[in-house]
């Protein structure tokens, strides 16, 4: 199904994708100059939970393949066709027509683009968001802002996948499939014969 797209949709999707990655390299560039390339000491946001601590991401999110090699490569590759399939998918086959469809595949395109820069650019993404509850023994990877909007643009996508179908718009014209038998009937349609 093809369906026209029209020009507030474009600008929706392109403001949330290239200013999400601008905000995400722009953030990675400030707190590294700030606390410096790893092994720099971290900075304490909230003590014992939150902290900038940078970090060195060969992989994709929260390390996964870091270790294969020309990874940073293999994902660099796996962004831009995904870049492709997403404009291809909301542009050409009509998806921006929906809202919750643009917009998680803006963010995940925000994503994509601000971790996709810094695998070509630096040979791996610069990471620096350190959450972890040391009280309970939780600790979670080392991300960015990139990441945050893949994870909420995917969940934006299951939510919308998970979604109740929307009740068919009855015809009341129409006949239901249990009164179709005997809605025609030899009598009826000789009622609707002309003349």
């Amino acid at each position: 199904m093809t369906q026209r797209v029209g020009l507030g949709r474009w600008l929706l999707f392109w403001t949330i994708a290239l200013g999400g990655a601008a905000l995400d390299l722009a953030t990675k560039s400030m707190i590294f100059a700030r606390v410096g390339e790893p092994p720099a000491p971290s900075a304490s946001i909230i003590r014992g939970i939150l902290e900038f601590q940078t970090s060195l991401n060969p992989g994709a999110l929260w390390g996964f393949g870091r270790t294969l090699p020309y990874s940073s490569q293999i994902f660099a590759g796996l962004s831009i066709v995904a870049g492709i399939a997403i404009c291809y998918w909301l542009f050409v086959r009509g998806a921006a027509a929906s809202l919750a469809l643009t917009i998680a595949l803006g963010l995940i395109m925000a994503g994509a683009l601000g971790n996709c820069h810094d695998r070509l650019v630096y040979g791996h993404v610069r990471d620096f968001v350190h959450f972890h509850v040391d009280s309970i023994g939780f600790d979670c990877a080392i991300f960015n802002f990139a990441d945050n909007m893949l994870v909420l643009g995917a969940v934006i996508l299951v939510l919308f996948a998970l979604r109740p179908e929307a009740p068919a718009v009855s015809d009341p014209t129409a006949v239901a499939p249990d009164q179709a038998s005997s809605a025609l009937t030899p009598e009826s349609v000789e009622s609707i014969r002309p003349a």
